[in-house]
């Protein structure tokens, strides 16, 4: 596309603009944008579930956002003028600077602080655009202030030195500080291939959504041990009616799909972070300002094409390496569990669960394990295991073990999700709400665990998975 560098500004540059990539054709003018009004500001509570790649993970935040023109995204990513299709970018983008300010602060009585850029194009899983801050509400200094961020709103300062005007103020939408919606249970996939379907439950909770919301992060960067995601980029956003119950990938285009180098939809062999978000909305109404979300993140690879027509429960992770589920069970109805691939993985039960009553493993190298149980004080050589063959623990059933003897000489990939099978059954009905960890080196004492992992839940038959 043929680009004309324009330095006049971009005073015609106004909310007309649309938020869409532009089709390939006429020239492209680059050039100053100014600050485009009106923008969007979000005050928002953000509860962050179990994730190995958000800042909060497994507590509750504040967040301000604002979805500001120009940004780095904008210097980058084409934006298109409504009214006639004219393609521009700008080129100040990246000297755009965002501040949420209120009379109520620290560490001397009001508050200025800067929001960091998070947009599609900074690898910190952000929307379009997208500058944000957060504030941990269970921090003491935090709460002390609360009452005074419901009483006045935030106003947000957007500065540019090359715009017309240099500097833009508004005032935030009003922050709810009772808006807390609950997190999903009972998340899982069904299909193989690269169209499976969704699907969760929707506890009762004292806040009522107004809308589902689905997000598809590709995960592009992992630290070298495994436990965080660094970077992923936000490669579709959806939201959906409140009392959808389910996702179908089938025919699904990526919402940013006409961005240079970002996918038009899952792909065999990437790992993604998927989110399904509950939203409460102003007015009680979809179309209403956030006032606060609760996120459920989890990992996943696409499954094999012959997996079936089975519902497949994830699991999430968060930096510790555990993965923690959340799904009903029934007394002795089968759960598959589906992990990396390590030398050996430990099992436990969350508090109140019903225990393991039985384990059957995959024919994996040569077929053969070592079952170890917790004595109190150290694991103990309790059985030796044969692939296919169902081992019943006996009595009351176990809390916690572990299988160990995985060959090394298998040949594989701990990070392909496709390649172990775990299958269990559990002494009574509940919940298993349980966790796993993958051991990657022999290990003889608990503490001494060392963790890369991933795990993938799936009731009454074998599947392959992983879970911002």
């Amino acid at each position: 596309m043929n680009a004309t560098r324009c330095r006049a500004g971009a005073g015609f540059l106004v909310a007309a603009l649309g938020f869409l990539v532009a089709p390939a054709q006429s020239e492209t003018i680059v050039t100053d944008f100014n600050i485009v009004q009106p923008f969007t500001t979000q005050v928002y509570n953000d509860r962050i579930g179990n994730s190995r790649f958000f800042f909060g993970a497994n507590s509750d935040l504040l967040r301000i956002a604002a979805f500001v023109l120009p940004s780095p995204d904008s210097d980058t990513i084409d934006v298109i003028r409504a009214s006639d299709g004219q393609v521009f970018r700008s080129t100040n983008g990246y000297e755009t600077t965002v501040t949420a300010n209120h009379v109520a602060g620290f560490p001397n009585g009001t508050l200025s602080q800067s929001l960091r850029w998070s947009g599609l194009e900074s690898g910190r899983g952000g929307g379009r655009y997208e500058y944000q801050t957060p504030f941990v509400l269970s921090d003491p200094a935090v709460q002390s202030l609360i009452a005074a961020w419901d009483q006045t709103p935030f106003t947000i300062t957007v500065q540019n030195p090359r715009s017309t005007p240099t500097s833009v103020t508004v005032t935030a939408p009003d922050y709810d500080p009772s808006s807390l919606p609950p997190f999903l249970t009972d998340v899982a996939v069904t299909g193989g291939g690269l169209k499976p379907t969704l699907s969760w439950t929707v506890p009762d909770s004292g806040v009522t959504p107004e809308s589902v919301r689905i997000q598809v992060r590709l995960i592009t960067g992992e630290s070298p041990d495994g436990t965080r995601i660094t970077s992923a980029n936000l490669v579709h956003d959806a939201q959906i009616p409140i009392g959808t119950n389910s996702y179908s990938f089938e025919g699904v285009v990526f919402s940013n799909a006409a961005l240079s180098g970002f996918p038009s939809g899952l792909e065999v062999g990437s790992k993604y972070e998927i989110a399904v978000v509950l939203e409460d909305r102003a007015g009680g109404t979809a179309g209403g300002a956030i006032l606060g979300r609760a996120r459920t993140f989890f990992e996943f690879t696409p499954l094999p094409d012959d997996t079936g027509n089975v519902a497949v429960y994830l699991p999430n992770v968060g930096p510790d390496g555990v993965w923690k589920f959340d799904v009903k069970v029934t007394e002795g109805q089968r759960i598959a569990i589906d992990p990396y691939v390590a030398i050996g993985y430990e099992y436990q039960i969350g508090s109140g669960d019903p225990f393991f009553r039985s384990v059957l493993l995959p024919d994996i190298g040569d077929g053969l394990y070592e079952l170890y149980l917790f004595d109190g004080s150290d694991w103990v050589m309790s059985a030796a295991l044969v692939a296919g063959q169902e081992h019943f623990f006996g009595g009351i059933g176990v809390d916690r073990f572990r299988v160990l003897g995985i060959e090394p000489g298998a040949g594989l990939d701990p990070t392909d999700v496709s390649a172990f099978v775990t299958t269990l059954t559990f002494m009574g009905d509940g919940r298993f709400t349980g966790s796993m960890r993958a051991l990657v080196a022999e290990v003889s004492e608990p503490g001494t665990v060392a963790l890369f992992g991933a795990a993938v839940l799936a009731m009454g038959l074998r599947r392959r998975q992983t879970g911002r």
